[in-house]
């Protein structure tokens, strides 16, 4: 059997064979595939409805035997009820939606790998690229996502559409292979999912088969606790302060009267007001006096559990008054780590899934290592006085440093052609030159000023304190005639 990068390999020489191509694999109407169309018309299961430990094994064991409907529509529910859930894996997937991304050619890339490069990125600009990452991210708490992928051409050219999220109980796992995601289609082994057609992401919170590797796994026993936790609770508000009436009526009361009585005790709490047959007796009890710390220490548990779960760490949400601002680093630094790792997981996936496709359609190169990288840029903008203070100093010593770099990292948009741009400040005066009689001072002022213009060295403007500027200062020689400035030897 063929594994999936290798049928994806043959279809790349094949491409008139890529049914993806013509139409996505969910939206194909055949007779044999009637159960795949069917899959749009099924209605939301909501298992947390009455979820018990009992129930929530057989969830579990049912996701572990090929059935996943079950266990991602509670992994659903739980991102749905969940506040402290929900904020904490929203705030981890919107770090790494908000940041840009970049399209490189591969290492040592010709100019037909570049001129591909280029192409992938003109058709990245025209997605949305922060829903993608979005979409993706749902895989932090399912531990899998699938995107479907439709295809369409432009000009000669064959390149994706956004890719459309597909629910997580449209697929299965067959038994014989627990490790590979299928489409739902009524039979037991399911069908296999088109090449092509699909951006197939696995997210590795942890190692496993595709049923356990999700981290809403380990984050479903904090969720049953707390909705414990929170029913209990609400009961015991509901009776807190309001005495217990107990009921008494005489021997051979009928059942009328003691439905009747028991509709006085239980409205007369809450209304104060009631009546009874005068053989009848209502007698109160002592109210309740416990309260709810039990349960909220029970519910600061599970709180505190998710979110270490997702961010790594309690003090990068909320405030609970114990974290020092060290300590609040320490976590913001786990935090942290997390990012890079999900950004570096899309950026593979994207990469095997959609840009070597693309330019191995396009472009021949089918060699997956030679695609073109695409990745988030997770670099934060420099502090311009300590780049104003180091970079210099670099590129005396003779370190070769491109200039995209230093607008990368100082967040200075590189000026378009024709587009005006800031000019440094023309140098006063000397001292001897003001003092001078006035037909010095005349004759002075007549010679050249100082001019701006590009030359081969960018970082020469440093004698002139202008080390931000990409561009140098030239200055005027003896004769006159404007010479480049020479800086301290390298």
């Amino acid at each position: 059997m063929k594994t999936p990068k290798e049928a994806i390999a043959e279809l790349l020489r094949r491409p008139a064979r890529a049914a993806a191509l013509v139409e996505t694999q969910t939206e194909a109407d055949e007779g044999d595939r009637a159960m795949v169309g069917n899959l749009k018309r099924e209605l939301a299961e909501h298992p947390s409805r009455g979820l018990t430990p009992a129930r929530l094994y057989q969830v579990l064991e049912a996701a572990e035997a090929g059935d996943l409907r079950q266990q991602h529509a509670l992994f659903a529910d739980m991102e749905e009820k969940d506040i402290v859930l929900a904020a904490a894996l929203m705030r981890r997937k919107n770090a790494t939606a908000g940041l840009e991304w970049q399209i490189v050619p591969p290492d040592n890339a010709t100019l037909h790998e570049r001129k591909a490069a280029d192409h992938a990125a003109e058709v990245f600009s025209g997605l949305d690229v922060q829903s993608l990452v979005m979409d993706l991210g749902d895989a932090i708490g399912h531990g899998w996502v699938q995107l479907e992928l439709p295809w369409t051409r432009d000009g000669a050219h064959r390149v994706p559409e956004q890719p459309t999220w597909r629910e997580h109980g449209w697929f299965m796992t067959a038994p014989e292979r627990p490790r590979e995601i299928r489409l739902r289609d009524g039979t037991a082994e399911g069908e296999a999912l088109w090449p092509l057609g699909w951006v197939s992401h696995r997210h590795r919170a942890r190692s496993g088969y595709p049923a356990r590797v999700g981290l809403h796994r380990a984050l479903v026993w904090p969720y049953l606790f707390r909705n414990y936790a929170l029913g209990d609770l609400a009961e015991l508000l509901e009776i807190l302060g309001i005495p217990a009436r107990l009921g008494k009526y005489p021997r051979g009361a009928t059942e009328k009267e003691k439905a009747t009585l028991l509709r006085a005790v239980t409205s007369i709490g809450h209304s104060a007001a009631g009546i009874i047959p005068e053989s009848m007796a209502i007698e109160y009890l002592e109210a309740a006096k416990a309260d709810g710390d039990a349960h909220m220490v029970m519910i600061d548990w599970c709180d505190r559990s998710t979110t270490k779960a997702i961010l790594g760490g309690t003090l990068t949400i909320g405030t609970d008054g114990s974290g020092t601002y060290a300590l609040g680093r320490i976590h913001q630094e786990s935090l942290d780590s997390l990012i890079a790792s999900d950004a570096r997981q899309y950026a593979e996936t994207i990469r095997r899934d959609v840009l070597w496709p693309m330019v191995a359609l396009n472009f021949g190169i089918t060699d997956p290592r030679r695609a073109p990288r695409w990745y988030l840029d997770l670099d934060q903008v420099g502090d311009f006085k300590a780049l104003a203070e180091t970079l210099p100093t670099f590129v005396e010593t003779g370190m070769k440093i491109p200039m995209w770099w230093f607008y990368e990292k100082s967040g200075i948009p590189r000026a378009a052609p024709g587009e005006p741009i800031c000019q440094p400040v023309r140098s006063r005066a000397p001292q001897a030159v003001r003092q001078a009689p006035a037909p010095a001072r005349a004759a002075a002022s007549r010679s050249p000023a100082p001019v701006v213009e590009r030359v081969a060295d960018p970082m020469s403007a440093h004698a002139f304190g202008l080390s931000l500027l990409p561009y140098p200062i030239a200055v005027p020689a003896d004769d006159g005639a404007p010479q480049p400035y020479k800086g301290k030897p390298s």
